[in-house]
């Protein structure tokens, strides 16, 4: 009888968590909601502008994707991230972006600033 090398194990579990690594993948990728958007048209929003019965959230730009464990988009300034955030939205058909926070991002990237928000559609 032939024995089983630990190798031989050690690859059926990298196998296993590829596998499983990509499905999950897929399965975080969020659709667009209708037709995109062009970035200029993407309005911001505060918490205090709206009422949580008028809109749902399409994704947390920059926070949802599973990339976002590993990498993290930077800026030289807000408002150039800021307006990545409203193309983003705008590709996913969102029709505006609200609780954006833009924060100094030194001695974590190699850029000055971070940011994020709510890409959101209208109900």
């Amino acid at each position: 009888m032939k024995k089983r090398g630990s190798g031989s194990l050690l690859r059926t579990a990298c196998a296993t968590t590829l596998i499983a690594c990509t499905a999950l993948a897929g399965c975080a990728s969020t659709k667009p909601v209708g037709p995109a958007v062009k970035a200029s048209e993407v309005e911001l929003y505060n918490s205090t502008q709206l009422t949580t019965s008028q809109y749902s959230i399409v994704q947390h730009i920059y926070i949802d994707p599973w990339k976002s464990a590993f990498t993290y988009p930077a800026f030289d300034k807000p408002e150039d991230g800021i307006q990545a955030m409203k193309e983003v939205a705008g590709k996913l058909g969102a029709k505006g972006i609200m609780n954006v926070m833009c924060l100094d991002g030194k001695g974590w990237e190699d850029k000055k600033v971070i940011c994020y928000g709510d890409a959101i559609k209208f109900n």
